[in-house]
């Protein structure tokens, strides 16, 4: 064996930093030819103290990768031409035979039939396993040529029905998706994404199915959203969303009418749930994927509440307010789980807005005949916003400062009661209304004095001394003035005893100011009853209600 080539370095001198190297040993091959960096020993030198170590070699950047605009216009983008090109001459051809009564109609559909599938067998055979970018494209092109035969022989042609067509159209859209899968191609999906939503637009007619026609949505959502998670492209599921709600509210404007309530609120609540339905079956480990997944799935249950206040604004569908305010609920519900479950709490927050918004839209527009059943949705709104906070901390899932001031939306709720009193003719009664209105202050207040947060209390005060000066400045008169002023006192007792008790528990309410503004309030109460018919006999008892509040 030829031996290897070495080279004796002599002994590092005091000054000079390169310290000694040993000669390799024999191994029977060449070593590397040897750089003009110092070498760099396994162990420190102990030639002494003089001796000043090396220094590390300087790194050397990596070459950044350039863009590659040769595959990109010379690959892609002229495949992706070319494949819409053929499309754009399929369906030309088409139309300039129609227009020029070249072909039958049977025959003009077989030619189309014939082009789209034979693309599809071609690309399949052979083109796609060499030219798998050109094979994308032609795939698209063949998909769209289908999808154009299918609706003119429908639309048309008059050859083929409309649950024929349905299915033929259905299938080509799950071509679509299989080949995108096993192409691993957005741009396929894409276009049977494309085509399958554009379908029932095309296929529209002055029939009304909703059953067929969102049973049809829901199983292309649930296929792309399978394709969606396994291959990665959150862009599907966010247009899917995007083109479903299209199809949700042209359905809504065209063809709602009362009878068909039950059916619209389960269109809107089915397709949120299949949402994150798949974003929890996927089980997606990728954070950003996952982040982007869960973004869609947050907006799709957000939707349904812009449904809910289209509905409170219009009186022939609000006077359904029983069906309204359980589908507000179950919106709500769900927004509330996504908050404590998987965020953002954000969500929280809009679901109470939505409900003060859904009321107020309801009593401005629809209200009629819902007395006094409108008491217990807000009753049961009023004990769902107080709880939320509470269960959240139980299942270890505690809000955040933000979200938990959703807790608001109890007290501010409310407000329903000053505004039944002035369009309700029936609260002329008082016990009721009042009845109602003292039981749910009593549950705040509690929650008040439990979560020490006096704001709770302060703003179902305010609302419930409007009650009083709305019923007053309506009702009251000599026949009623002693239920008034039996009204006023046990109020005025509820608003000194509350924070009086609160610091008998060593839970004093915070804001500590907050009887005063309740007492301007009060004020301002009197001016409304002046106005009244019954003034003279009224204002000694408010009198003697500012009394009392003022010396809480």
């Amino acid at each position: 064996d030829e031996e290897p080539i070495t080279e004796d370095i002599p002994p590092a001198p005091l000054v000079p930093p390169t310290p000694p190297v040993e000669p390799p040993a024999a191994t029977g091959e060449v070593p590397p030819q040897q750089s003009h960096e110092p070498a760099h020993p396994e162990k420190p030198s102990e030639s002494g103290p003089g001796v000043v170590p090396p220094s590390a070699p300087p790194k050397r950047d990596r070459p950044r990768r350039s863009f590659d605009w040769e595959s990109l216009i010379g690959v892609k983008l002229f495949s992706w031409i070319a494949g819409i090109a053929l499309v754009i001459a399929a369906v030309s051809f088409l139309r300039y035979s129609i227009d020029h009564g070249w072909l039958s109609p049977p025959v003009r559909m077989a030619i189309g039939l014939l082009t789209g599938v034979a693309l599809l067998v071609i690309c399949e055979l052979r083109a796609a396993r060499r030219y798998r970018i050109t094979a994308n494209a032609l795939d698209g092109a063949g998909i769209a040529v289908l999808f154009a035969t299918f609706f003119s022989a429908h639309a048309l042609w008059q050859l083929m029905a409309v649950v024929p067509t349905f299915v033929a159209m259905a299938m080509v859209a799950a071509t679509a998706v299989v080949l995108a899968i096993r192409r691993d191609s957005l741009f396929i999906a894409l276009l049977g994404l494309v085509g399958g939503f554009a379908t029932p637009f095309m296929l529209s007619s002055a029939l009304d199915k909703p059953l067929s026609l969102f049973g049809y949505l829901v199983i292309l959502n649930a296929g792309l959203a399978w394709v969606a998670y396994r291959r990665g492209w959150p862009l599907l599921t966010a247009l899917s969303l995007a083109f479903t709600t299209i199809h949700q509210w042209v359905w809504a404007t065209r063809f709602l009418d009362a009878s068909h309530i039950g059916i619209a609120l389960g269109v809107f609540l089915v397709f949120p749930l299949l949402a994150f339905a798949g974003l929890l079956l996927a089980r997606v480990s990728d954070r950003s994927l996952e982040r982007k997944f869960s973004q869609t799935a947050v907006v799709a249950a957000v939707l349904p509440v812009l449904f809910a206040a289209y509905l409170a604004a219009v009186p022939a569908f609000g006077a359904r307010y029983g069906l309204l305010f359980t589908f507000l609920f179950l919106v709500v519900s769900g927004l509330a789980a996504i908050a404590m479950w998987r965020g953002p709490q954000v969500v929280l927050q809009i679901g109470a807005v939505s409900t003060l918004t859904v009321f107020a839209v309801w009593l401005a527009n629809s209200y009629a005949g819902a007395w006094p059943g409108v008491l217990a949705f807000v009753a049961l709104f009023v004990l769902f916003f107080l709880l939320v906070p509470v269960i959240a901390n139980r299942v270890g899932r505690p809000l955040e400062a933000a979200a938990e001031r959703s807790v608001l939306a109890a007290p501010a709720l409310l407000f329903v009661f000053p505004a039944l009193i002035a369009i309700e003719p029936k609260c002329s009664a008082p016990l009721l209304v009042f009845g109602s209105l003292f039981a749910l202050m009593t549950v705040i207040a509690a929650f008040s004095i439990a979560r020490r947060e006096g704001l709770l209390h302060l703003v179902a005060a305010f609302f419930a001394v409007v009650a009083e000066a709305a019923w007053s400045v309506r009702y009251l008169n000599q026949e009623t003035l002693l239920a008034a002023l039996a009204i006023y006192g046990v109020f005025a007792l509820f608003y000194l005893g509350v924070p009086v008790l609160a610091r008998r528990l060593g839970r004093p309410l915070e804001p500590v100011g907050g009887a005063a503004a309740l007492l301007l309030v009060s004020v301002a109460l009197l001016f409304f009853i002046a106005l009244g018919s019954a003034a003279q006999a009224a204002l000694w008892g408010l009198a003697l209600l500012l009394v009392v509040l003022n010396a809480g």
